[in-house]
């Protein structure tokens, strides 16, 4: 792993001087980000062992992201706002 690598996945994972909700939300939008282009690719490909089931399976992880990513972003804003009183 090279230095920017490892600088990244340190980044990605919580070990910079951040807040815990951007924290959070920073990795989960990669890992969306990833999951979302490797569906993609999928998608162009087809490869023959790439079945509906996997499909199916796919669709719901990438709901999964969304929702979380949702949640992380209302339970941030909800910190804030909470903050300001």
């Amino acid at each position: 792993m090279s230095d920017a690598e490892s600088d990244e996945s340190t980044c990605l994972l919580g070990g910079g001087h951040r807040e815990k909700s951007e924290t959070f939300q920073e990795p989960l939008a990669y890992v969306e980000e990833v999951f979302e282009e490797l569906f993609r690719l999928m998608e162009q490909y087809a490869p023959a062992w790439y079945t509906e089931e996997h499909y199916n399976r796919a669709v719901i992880a990438l709901r999964v992201l969304e929702q979380s990513r949702q949640f992380a972003k209302a339970a941030a804003a909800g910190s804030q706002s909470a903050g300001a009183r």
